[in-house]
């Protein structure tokens, strides 16, 4: 290995160790207890070091906000993949939403502007025109899974429409669970995403229209 591509490597893991450790303190003491000097104290660095790769912590967020909507693409990839009709690669996507959730919830928090973590786009920084690419990706696998799922002739605004009405859904047990608003057991989330799932479906089979 060269000179050239050890030193690409070293920036790339402390790049990676400065993510981490962002998230690391996020897990335990909340998101707003994440500034730069406490990133650069974890990993040891001094503050300059940090901002070579991340010019704030708002840029720090969105980095973290595609990680997370790249796990839970492959996430929801692979449980799809797993699922044999289409009724049950949705369910697949829905519970696999719910499981990354808590899996990661300091990233989900990052994705979804919670925890008192600033939506990227009220951040002050400028927003990437692909920074909602991994997003968009998750919202198009949710679009044809439902559309195998569903007769043909649904139109693509009806199928959009329903990926919205099943995203909301998902994300509001979510995070309502999330901020102890509800009580939510595995058991009960399981039911609820599936009555969900199937509401949302049963729509098709009696023709209703958005």
């Amino acid at each position: 290995m060269g000179v050239k591509e050890r030193r690409e490597r070293e920036r790339h893991e402390l790049r990676q160790s400065i993510l981490l450790a962002a998230r690391e303190i996020a897990g335990k003491e909340g998101w707003q207890a994440v500034t730069i000097r406490r990133v650069a104290e974890r990993i040891e660095y001094s503050p300059p070091t940090i901002y070579e790769h991340f010019a704030s912590k708002d840029a720090m967020l969105l980095e973290l906000m595609r990680l997370g909507f790249g796990l839970l693409l492959a996430d929801m990839q692979r449980a799809a993949a797993a699922a044999s009709t289409g009724e049950a690669q949705v369910l697949a996507l829905a519970q696999a939403y719910w499981a990354f959730a808590w899996q990661y919830p300091e990233l989900y928090q990052v994705m979804h502007g919670l925890g008192g973590v600033p939506f990227c786009a009220e951040a002050e920084i400028a927003v990437p025109e692909d920074a909602f690419a991994e997003a968009d990706q998750v919202f198009e696998l949710t679009r044809a899974t439902l559309a195998t799922a569903a007769p043909p002739g649904v139109p693509r605004s009806e199928l959009e429409a329903d990926v919205m009405l099943l995203w909301a859904t998902l994300h509001g047990i979510v995070s309502l669970t999330m901020a102890q608003r509800i009580d939510c057991t595995p058991e009960r989330a399981t039911q609820l995403i599936a009555r969900a799932v199937h509401g949302v479906l049963a729509t098709y089979s009696k023709g209703a229209a958005v």
